[in-house]
C-alpha cells in the first residue's frame, strides 16, 4: 500500500534523524532550531497549565524524538513522564543523555501500538508528530482517548498557503511534512470525545528558514503573532484538548 511505503520511508528518515540529532535533521541551523523550539516549549507548557495539569501529573509524550523535550522540559514540570518514539537510535541516545529518574523512554511505533488496558496518563504531549503519521492519526487518537483525558497538540499550520507551498520542497517531503487543516485536526479529536479548549498560533519562522533570513523574520514575528488577522500567517498551532471522562 502507498501509505505503508511512505510510512517506511519516513521511518528510515527518523532513524537517520535519531543518529545525527533531530535538530540537525529538522532545522536549517542551530539558531533557527533554538528560537523555534524554545517558543514551542514555552507555549506548550502554557497550554498544559490552562488544561489544569499540575506537578503531580503522570505524562505521556508520543513521538519524543531524541528525548530533548521530555528530558529538559517535561521532567522539570511533572512527577512522571513516559516518552515513546519509533526510532531505536533516538531512544538509545535519549537514554544515554537522560539524567532524570522520573523520565522513561520506550521504542514504540505508535501507529501500531495499543496501550495496555489498565494504562492511564493525566495528560499527553504530541509535539509535531501527527502530520508525520497523517494516515494513522485517527487510529492514534482513538487509542489515546482510552488512556488520557487531556492532550496538548503542536502542529504546523496547514491553513497557511505559504506552509503548503514549502511542503512541496524535497527537504519537507523527506521528513513526511504534510500538515493538517485545523478543522480536520479538530474533527479527528472531536470524534473521540475531545473538545478543543485552547488554540494558539505561534512561530512565523519556517523550520528550514535560511539563517541569513533569521533576523528579518524574527523582527516580524512578534507583530504577526499578536495581530488577530496576521497571525494566520504563523507556522504553528498549539492546541489543548480535553475529554470528559464519565463513570
Amino acid at each position: 500500500m502507498k501509505e505503508d511505503k511512505q510510512h517506511n520511508n519516513q521511518k528510515d528518515f527518523w532513524e537517520y534523524a535519531g543518529s545525527v540529532g533531530y535538530d540537525k535533521a529538522q532545522f536549517s541551523s542551530a539558531l533557527v532550531a533554538s528560537h523555534i523550539l524554545t517558543k514551542q516549549s514555552q507555549t506548550a507548557m502554557r497550554v498544559a497549565e490552562v488544561l489544569g495539569l499540575t506537578k503531580s501529573a503522570k505524562i505521556l509524550e508520543l513521538g519524543c524524538g531524541d528525548g530533548t523535550f521530555a528530558e529538559n522540559i517535561l521532567s522539570t514540570h511533572f512527577k512522571h513522564v513516559d516518552a515513546f518514539e519509533i526510532s531505536k537510535s533516538a531512544i538509545a541516545q535519549a537514554k544515554v543523555n537522560s539524567t532524570s529518574p522520573n523520565v522513561h523512554f520506550y521504542a514504540k511505533d505508535i501507529t501500531k501500538y495499543e496501550f495496555e488496558a489498565d494504562s492511564f496518563w493525566d495528560g499527553a504531549f504530541l509535539i509535531g508528530i501527527l502530520h508525520h503519521i497523517r494516515e494513522y492519526t485517527p487510529k492514534v487518537v482513538s487509542h489515546l482517548a482510552k488512556v488520557c483525558p487531556k492532550v496538548i497538540v503542536l502542529e504546523p499550520n496547514g491553513d497557511n498557503i505559504l506552509r503548503k507551498g514549502l511542503e512541496l520542497l524535497p527537504s519537507y517531503k523527506r521528513a513526511g511534512e504534510e500538515s493538517f487543516k485545523l478543522r480536520n485536526l479538530i474533527n479527528t479529536f472531536n470524534v473521540e470525545g475531545y473538545t478543543m479548549k485552547v488554540n494558539m498560533r505561534i512561530n512565523f519562522l519556517p523550520q528550514f528558514l535560511p539563517e541569513k533570513l533569521f533576523h528579518l523574520f524574527n523582527k516580524l514575528e512578534n507583530t504577526i503573532e499578536q495581530n488577530i488577522v496576521l497571525n494566520r500567517l504563523c507556522a504553528t498551532y498549539v492546541l489543548g484538548f480535553e475529554r470528559i471522562v464519565t463513570s
